[in-house]
């Protein structure tokens, strides 16, 4: 988003209708390198660089078989654990029947109070070890967190992804809709823009209504500020380092 656009002049334009327009550069407005908190095996690449996909739309997939075997181990532990739970509940009922016709200690009493609250952990832990399998099997699945277009796919089916110290990067999505345009402008320029004003982005032959949606806080190295301006460039597929430029109503 704050790239230098060193090959664009960066004086000011003036158009004879009093308009300033500003040399810019195309960017997505958000760029995202995706990956998974699990290791496995890529199974599947549904997707390729260049494939525009929706929200929730499969991007990679690993061989789910390890992760849904790891579910059913879970999901059993956690119906023997609840078996315990009942089974510990009722024979503390029963201690406590024994207790007060003073036929038991209080020491046998508190054993068993100690032994159902275990049965109570343990059931609860098996459920955590539950929830954590079901995560596991959700992440097998890379998805998209919104719609954009895939820039990169960095893993292939059969290969062995190991996300135990470190996370592999595995699909990078750009969010195209909408797009940016990044300007550099003077100081002097900065009080006659505002975030929200309206301004217009021309790619080419087309022009674009947008509006300013920030202006940097601190200069570049050449002292410059960026200015971007984001757009909706509709049905028209544009790509981020293209040039444009940034048109704002005097």
């Amino acid at each position: 988003m704050q790239r230098a656009i060193a090959s664009l002049t960066l004086c000011l334009l003036c158009t004879t209708a009093g308009a300033t327009q500003y040399p810019a550069q195309l960017d997505w407005s958000e760029r995202l390198v995706l990956s998974t908190p699990v290791s496995g095996i890529v199974s599947a690449t549904p997707v390729s660089a260049g494939t525009q996909v929706e929200q929730g739309q499969l991007l990679v997939q690993l061989d789910e078989r390890p992760f849904r075997s790891a579910l059913r181990g879970a999901t059993a532990q956690v119906h023997k654990q609840e078996l315990n739970r009942d089974e510990a509940r009722r024979e503390l009922e029963r201690t406590r029947e024994l207790y007060e016709r003073r036929v038991i200690a209080v020491h046998d009493l508190q054993l068993q109070e100690i032994a159902t609250a275990n049965a109570e952990s343990d059931c609860t832990s098996a459920q955590a070890a539950l929830d954590a399998a079901q995560l596991h099997l959700e992440y097998s699945g890379i998805r998209a967190p919104f719609s954009g277009l895939v820039l990169d796919v960095a893993v292939a089916p059969g290969e062995t992804v190991v996300n135990a110290q470190q996370a592999t990067p595995m699909v990078t999505l750009a969010r195209n809709h909408p797009m940016t345009a990044v300007a550099q402008v003077e100081a002097a320029d900065l009080g006659q823009l505002s975030p929200g004003r309206q301004a217009t982005v021309e790619v080419g032959a087309q022009r674009y209504p947008g509006k300013v949606v920030r202006l940097g806080a601190e200069p570049d190295s050449s002292g410059h500020y960026p200015l971007v301006v984001s757009f909706d460039p509709g049905d028209n597929l544009l790509r981020a380092g293209l040039p444009a430029r940034i048109e704002t109503s005097p």
